[in-house]
């Protein structure tokens, strides 16, 4: 049996708009729960999540939701470490200006690791507040933070970072592969006539395939110190104030690997106003261990007090300490156009060579030229293609 409905038009037009109606609020709603969505707070499972922090209680949480995070402006506790364990592929982003309370201890102040991750410096800044507890006595003297640590990091970028005031050393890089620094700005400047001291630029262990460019360090004690690590390139760094472009190699007695330096290259960089322009240094109380294959080639030097070029091989307790030892020998030490001039008082000196027995062979130089320095030339060992 079929029923048929005979309806006048005015019934078929309520019947329209009541369905037009249902179907706008079913849009709506969708909208609606589509728009909380969005503003809803990141959750651990929300992946490419996007957090940002103006506050450090909410640092911790941001790292476990979100793999964007924006910094902000705020103030790390007295004591505590800036702890960046991030998930793989994060990005962060430095947005504001980071500072920490004061507290004297080892720190690190800031320690990112973490695989793929980019660091980015944005318009931001890491302020250490270094006045506080610079003393001229650095290592000694009060107990002072180490500033950024990068530990742990693989196929990682750190991009436009800027350093204020480093209290002791500014960059510390352990355990790290395949990782990259550019455009980096370290300045403390300030710790020149306030007592700064030890506060090296980047300082490097443990790790390999660490590349480091277009980056500037003003301080008060190496640029750059490498005490152990393979496939390492520093390129156009302007250095400035400090001790030079340095490897220092014998921090341990017993493990010879943690005394091994190979395949590093220094190019393009510029060192002025420093007490060295490049330092390699051994100790002679470490174990055994080797330096190998090490290159700086084109390096502008300007200003130099002590020693343009100075290579010794008897380190010991923080300074020279007697005859030289060859416990860690260094080989393939080749030099390319290092130029510049010197302007120190009368100790100042362009190159100084001490080496151990068989602590020196295979050095090749080419086109060194460092004038204005008011010693001569020492030399216990020549390299070819120089006359000491």
């Amino acid at each position: 049996m079929v029923f048929r409905f005979h309806l006048d038009a005015s019934a078929r037009l309520f019947i329209i708009k009541t369905i037009q109606v249902l179907i706008m609020n079913a849009l709506l709603y969708n909208i609606i729960f589509l728009v909380s969505l969005a503003l809803a707070k990141p959750s651990n499972n929300s992946l490419g999540a996007t957090c940002t922090v103006s506050s450090y209680d909410d640092v911790a949480s941001a790292i476990s939701s979100c793999t964007t995070i924006n910094l902000g402006s705020f103030t790390v506790p007295a004591g505590t470490t800036l702890a960046l364990k991030l998930k793989t592929g994060t990005t962060v982003n430095i947005q504001g200006t980071i500072k920490f309370g004061y507290q004297e201890w080892k720190g690190p102040l800031v320690q990112v690791s973490g695989k793929q991750v980019t660091i980015n410096g944005a318009s931001g800044k890491f302020d250490g507040e270094g006045a506080n507890y610079w003393d001229s006595q650095g290592d000694k003297g009060k107990t002072k933070p180490k500033f950024f640590k990068i530990s742990t990091t693989s196929s990682s970028t750190f991009n436009d970072i800027t350093l204020k005031n480093c209290p002791h050393q500014c960059v510390s890089i352990s355990s790290a592969s395949d990782t990259t620094l550019s455009g980096w700005n370290i300045d403390v400047s300030a710790g020149d006539s306030a007592g700064g001291h030890n506060t090296d630029g980047f300082d490097i262990s443990g790790s390999t395939g660490i590349t480091i460019k277009n980056s500037v360090v003003k301080n008060q004690d190496d640029c750059v110190a490498i005490n152990q690590g393979s496939n390492l390139v520093f390129e156009s760094l302007t250095c400035s104030g400090g001790h030079g472009l340095s490897l220092s190699v014998g921090q341990s007695t017993e493990n010879g690997d943690a005394n091994t330096v190979k395949n590093v290259v220094f190019s393009d960089c510029t060192v002025k106003n420093s007490r060295n322009g490049i330092h390699i240094k051994t100790h002679k109380d470490a174990g055994t261990g080797a330096i190998s294959d090490v290159t700086y080639k084109n390096i502008k030097l300007s200003g130099i007090t002590n020693y343009g070029i100075n290579v010794q091989e008897n380190y010991a307790n923080g300074g020279d300490s007697g005859d030289p030892l060859g416990n860690i020998p260094i080989t393939n030490l080749n030099l390319q156009s290092v130029t510049g001039s010197m302007s120190g008082g009368s100790s100042s000196m362009s190159v100084y060579i001490l080496c151990g027995d068989g602590g020196c062979s295979n050095w090749a130089w080419s086109g060194v030229s460092i004038s204005s320095a008011k010693k001569s030339n020492s030399c216990n060992f020549t390299p070819s293609g120089f006359t000491c």
